[in-house]
């Protein structure tokens, strides 16, 4: 069989797809980025999609059958089913697969597998990225949200007494809101803005002004401070010693590390944090990695 599946990122305002060898991790050709907004109509939406996957197969250097593809939720994962009304409202109810197989020229034997986005990340890095080397590991993906994943034997695990509902921890409580509020971008200029009453575009603007402003180092300290008390009773939970962070605040992991670290410590736990390698290609790689 061959080792080359086609891996596909599916967001808000773009599509990106990608041949993956999928015994190495390794990108065959480029990538092909496609420009769709989320609110268009069903049938915007299948033929851009459509047109992207034919472009990127077109380029691969023999026949690819295997499409794994990555969605927000909620979806039915199992069955390619939209759930969602807050994003791509048009095409909830609707077989992904069967939409984009009435759109592609060379549809027959195309196989199609789906997957949570934040799931593809933690796959894509815990296969090839910053966790491959990794037993158990708990993945975080931090940047708009907090998407998480649970990977045990480079396997997603949703079920079970050892890790939250779903496996997601962005609806967890914490302080007076819940998860996602506190550890996102908004989470960390919202910290900034109560020191300092500014409110910055991001948490780029604030780790800019590390060095210079005490408001923006207390803002990211504390930031790790209590992502290690968020954390912690997961890392005891799921019995695992190693935690990765990607998504955009992955970048300033350097400023909020430290203090992440040291509360860990304090708690009584051996931690290794992990910085994600892959970036934005995680997800891609991680959608193919289903046909590992």
């Amino acid at each position: 069989m061959s080792n080359l599946a086609l891996g596909v990122d599916v967001g808000g305002s773009h599509v990106c797809s990608a041949i993956i060898d999928i015994d190495n991790g390794t990108i065959v050709g480029a990538p092909v980025t496609t420009d769709v907004a989320h609110t268009e109509a069903a049938d915007v939406l299948f033929a851009a999609w459509a047109k992207n996957l034919e472009q990127c197969l077109a380029a691969a250097p023999e026949p690819v059958t295997r499409i794994g593809m990555d969605f927000p939720g909620p979806f039915d994962y199992k069955n390619g089913i939209s759930q969602m009304e807050h994003k791509m409202p048009h095409i909830k109810g609707l077989s992904v697969a069967d939409e984009l197989r009435k759109r592609m020229a060379n549809s027959e034997g195309l196989e199609f597998r789906f997957v949570n986005d934040a799931n593809a990340f933690a796959l894509g890095e815990a296969h090839f990225g910053g966790a491959k080397d990794a037993d158990r590991v708990i993945v975080l993906a931090i940047g708009t949200g907090l998407g998480s994943g649970f990977i045990a034997d480079h396997q997603i695990v949703e079920e079970g007494d050892t890790v939250p509902p779903d496996g997601e921890v962005w609806n967890l409580p914490y302080g007076d809101d819940i998860a996602d509020a506190q550890f996102s971008t908004r989470g960390i200029v919202g910290r900034y803005e109560k020191l300092t009453g500014v409110t910055l575009p991001g948490a780029k603007e604030v780790a800019e002004r590390f060095d210079t402003d005490p408001a923006a180092r207390q803002t990211l300290e504390s930031f790790g401070w209590e992502l290690a008390d968020f954390t912690a009773p997961l890392i005891k939970q799921f019995q695992c010693k190693d935690i990765l962070i990607g998504g955009n605040i992955a970048r300033c992991l350097n400023l909020f590390g430290p203090k992440l670290n040291e509360r860990y410590a304090e708690l009584g736990l051996e931690v290794n944090v992990r910085a994600c390698k892959l970036l934005s290609d995680a997800a891609m790689m991680g959608a193919a990695a289903l046909y590992k």
